[in-house]
């Protein structure tokens, strides 16, 4: 079963919509899709931004 969760996201819809504007494809999806893009690509740059603070911590310490 899916996780599911309730977001308020008063204020945001054009926020959301205009994220990937660019992309026609975007505006085939669900408000859904678009929201679970969002968060994926959210955790992708916090995972990214982590895995290169470390790697620099690292090469400091090699130094």
């Amino acid at each position: 079963m899916a996780d599911r969760v309730t977001v308020d996201i008063e204020g945001l819809r054009e926020r959301i919509d205009e994220v990937y504007s660019d992309n026609p494809l975007w505006t085939e999806l669900s408000l859904a899709q678009k929201l679970r893009r969002l968060l994926l690509d959210g955790l992708e740059k916090v995972e990214g931004d982590r895995l290169s603070k470390t790697s620099s911590s690292t090469s400091k310490v090699d130094s």
